[in-house]
């Protein structure tokens, strides 16, 4: 058995049912014992998309992605996947192809280090020079990726190591995600503290995601309001009685004042790295005069923004119950503060407020919704309510264009029975959009909504706000029809131009077994630019 076969038998040993990347001769050894396996080969357009892919789909299926490319280029292409995994700490490993050793130090075709490259933003990067550390590296870089706090790691193999005869043994048993010793002492402390807090407010943060339902029993005994960051948005549904909304970028308007006006003595954080979208630009009133009790499984991320009181290290899946059988439930009634003003029409054309207001209901029960970078997502965070069992996930700490729609395959295929949507800008549907592409051929029913609005709308609003005058360069552009973009490559189309025209198309939205792109022409004068951030500039 060649290195290259039983790389692919510890894969199969790992319960990798799905592999992106980019075919590259630098890897063929692999790319060829993949034949004799049942392990599905995403090939998709860039490498970029196989590493968003990856990225997403380790984060909605709690399994390790894994991502197959070239060295040099293939890994270049995928840096800002690779980063937003390490960002949204969850497990990816990324297998690339490498020069045969005899050809390195030369100024070999496509010859970098790998490893060096990634370093910076990996939780470990090797590149292998023996064939008899090949395995041993890879199962390393498994346990390494599983492990609290999770996230990538690459290792980097030459060709002719691949050819190679393995004379070792592989294990048979798959790595398990490792848990944490949690700090045992210093939750009875957050206990003791809870229990003599009056009024307090939970702060659920993307570590909770999957934790919903633990989260809103433990708000109810309290009778403590929860407010989310935008990275937590879709955890708690928006019509539970004591969710008041996103706090941190777009934050609604009921969360602010209910932070910066009621009386709380009490703040839990829940999962939280407390970075600049989650604390509206490090704005310390959200922990001003509380008793600050953090909970979270990175040690690194303690009072890395705001002194707490109580830091505790614990798997918030077994802190949770643990909590909840031991605190004192309160006798506070809470008072719901309306979540935004109303709406008025300041704007010609679509109105995207109105647009994610309804959206919810246009979709499918239990649709989960990938959102990308772009102006769109402000009306998402402040006014898209979570209903029907909807799921939001993005990825607002790094912010790449590109995460949403070149990602969104590998949330799909974390669940496949679940119906799934992405919302998109033209900025990054004309960067990743050739993702689209890749959703066709291997049948993915995605629903693409791609705000149209024929410019760079953060950019363009974001500086005319902040400068006083807009940024050189072409950032308003010719509009381009992008439904019959999507229709030229063969990809069901549809364009709507007001918000009432969601009705009309909602049954194009079930049961689907291909993609489906939904144009939304906007005119781009609905502006909305989160005033904490024009506050710090100005």
């Amino acid at each position: 058995m060649r290195i290259s076969e039983a790389i692919v038998k510890l894969l199969e040993i790992n319960d990798v049912k799905y592999i992106f990347g980019l075919p590259a001769s630098t890897f063929a050894g692999i790319n060829d014992a993949l034949n004799d396996s049942d392990i599905e080969y995403i090939i998709t357009k860039n490498e970029a998309g196989a590493s968003y892919s990856a990225s997403k789909y380790a984060d909605l299926s709690k399994k390790i992605g894994v991502c197959l490319i070239a060295g040099g280029v293939g890994v270049g292409n995928s840096i800002n996947g690779i980063n937003d995994a390490k960002r949204n700490k969850v497990p990816m490993l990324i297998l690339c192809g490498d020069v045969k050793r005899a050809f390195q130090g030369k100024g070999a075709l496509q010859e970098l280090d790998n490893a060096k490259m990634v370093s910076s933003i990996t939780k470990y990067a090797k590149n292998i020079l023996n064939e008899e550390d090949a395995i041993y590296e890879i199962e390393k870089a498994i346990k390494i990726a599983t492990t609290p706090p999770c996230g990538p790691v690459l290792i980097s193999i030459p060709f002719d190591v691949q050819l190679e005869e393995f004379n070792g043994t592989l294990k048979t048993e798959k790595t398990i995600f490792s848990t944490i010793e949690g700090d045992v002492h210093a939750l009875d402390e957050a206990i003791i503290e809870i229990n003599k807090a009056k009024h307090g407010v939970i702060l659920a943060g993307k570590g909770s995601r999957g934790l919903g339902e633990e989260i809103k029993s433990l708000s109810t005994k309290l009778k403590w309001p929860i407010i989310s960051t935008p990275n937590a948005k879709g955890v708690i549904n928006s019509d539970f009685h004591y969710y008041i909304g996103n706090y941190g970028f777009c934050s609604t308007d009921g969360a602010v004042e209910y932070i910066e006006k009621e009386e709380i003595d009490c703040l839990l954080i829940l999962g939280s790295s407390l970075g600049q979208t989650a604390t509206r630009d490090y704005n310390n009133s959200l922990v001003k005069n509380k008793k600050v009790i953090r909970i979270d499984w990175d040690k690194q991320e303690f009072n890395k923004v705001f002194t707490e009181d109580i830091s505790v290290y614990y798997d918030l899946k077994k802190a949770l119950p643990i909590i909840q059988g031991n605190v004192k439930e309160k006798e506070d009634e809470f008072n719901k503060p309306i979540a935004n003003k109303p709406y008025e029409k300041n704007h010609t054309g679509l109105s995207l407020r109105l647009l994610f207001e309804r959206l919810p209901e246009a979709l499918p029960k239990d649709t989960r919704i990938i959102g990308d970078m772009g102006d769109f997502f402000n009306y998402i965070f402040k006014y898209m309510p979570i209903i029907n069992g909807i799921d939001y996930l993005t990825s607002i700490n790094y912010a790449c264009m590109g995460t949403g729609i070149a990602g969104v395959m590998g949330a799909y295929l974390a669940d496949t029975n679940r119906p799934c949507a992405v919302v998109s800008g033209d900025g990054s549907f004309y960067m990743n959009g050739s993702e689209l592409f890749t959703a066709k051929e291997y049948n993915m029913p995605i629903i693409y909504f791609i705000i149209n609005n024929s410019m760079l709308g953060l950019v363009r609003n974001g500086s005319k706000v902040f400068m006083g005058r807009l940024c050189k360069g072409k950032i308003e552009f010719e509009r381009s029809n992008i439904a019959s973009i999507a229709e030229a490559i063969g990809v069901e189309a549809v364009t709507i131009n007001s918000v009432d025209e969601i009705d009309n198309i909602k049954h194009l939205f079930i049961n689907r077994t291909s993609p489906l792109v939904v144009e939304v022409v906007t005119d781009g004068t609905e502006i909305f630019i989160d005033a904490d951030r024009i506050k710090k500039i100005n």
